[in-house]
């Protein structure tokens, strides 16, 4: 809260001590979170001046799933507490390295490789995942495009991503490789863009001037301007996707939200169709 500038103070300042253990005591590795924690936390949730810390978390780094948490913190803290579906769903833990995962859908053998943190310092690792695939599924957070990066506070985090896309579509190794691109987080942008705190013209000014293409399809509840503002994100990639015209590699997009587990099996299946189809074609089958 002090680190902001401005900075936020607490709406009750008798509730700083809280604020210190909180920072002091529960930041140690083998903490057991007694029940003072739960109570500290449930009190500072309330204060207003965290309130509007966390208005301002775009400002900071905060894990997306900080507020669904914290709003349940009534819930975990009861000793017979078991972790929900969407609980589950939720938790993140930030990891870094390659890890390969292999499962079978309807007798089809899928194998997939891909580094879960996507952090600079990591990206040197991939060259050697790509090596006799089939597709690359590229995953980028819609609602990051007013946050920055963890380890560059001057570079925002989407724009961060269509740079990220934009070597890898142009890499000469993976000219063959075609992208299924998954556009994730759809529910916390549309939260932001309805919220209307963070305007997303403010960081890509080119919004502005973006109408809807007349093909859009409307999901149940996408407002407007949340509809014009998926597209508009889906077709800065795209430009990129586009520009080579090579007609070598394709980009298949598709708007998810990790926590829908309607919606992530839908877009799987979609997916599973796609990389059959490349596969036949690798094979010069199709």
């Amino acid at each position: 809260m002090s680190t902001l500038s401005p900075p936020v103070p607490l709406e009750n300042s008798d509730n700083q001590w809280r604020v210190d253990y909180i920072q002091d005591v529960a930041s140690n590795p083998d903490f057991d979170y007694p029940p003072e924690f739960y109570e500290h936390t449930e009190i500072l949730w309330k204060d207003k001046g965290v309130q509007s810390t966390f208005e301002r978390s775009n400002e900071y780094q905060l894990i997306d799933c900080a507020k669904y948490f914290l709003d349940r913190v009534s819930v975990i803290k009861k000793s017979d507490y078991t972790p929900s579906e969407q609980d589950i769903l939720r938790c993140r833990v930030l990891t870094s390295g390659i890890f390969e995962t292999k499962f079978q859908v309807d007798k089809v053998n899928f194998s997939i490789m891909f580094d879960v943190g996507g952090q600079r310092d990591e990206r040197r690792k991939w060259i050697q995942c790509f090596n006799d695939v089939t597709a690359i599924i590229f995953v980028t957070a819609c609602s990051s495009y007013n946050m920055v990066l963890r380890e560059d506070p001057n570079q925002n985090r989407l724009r961060e991503s269509l740079d990220l896309f934009k070597s890898i579509w142009n890499n000469r190794w993976l000219r063959t490789i075609s992208v299924i691109l998954f556009l994730n987080k759809q529910d916390l942008l549309a939260e932001k863009i309805k919220a209307g705190k963070s305007k997303l013209v403010d960081y890509f000014p080119d919004f502005a001037h973006y109408q809807t293409p007349p093909d859009a399809v409307t999901d149940q509840g996408d407002e407007p301007e949340v509809l014009r503002a998926k597209y508009f994100i889906r077709d800065e990639f795209l430009r990129i996707s586009t520009a080579s015209g090579d007609g070598k590699h394709y980009c298949y997009p598709h708007f998810t939200c990790a926590v829908d587990t309607e919606n992530i099996r839908r877009v799987f299946n979609d997916c599973r169709d796609i990389i059959q189809r490349m596969h036949l074609h690798q094979y010069e089958l199709l």
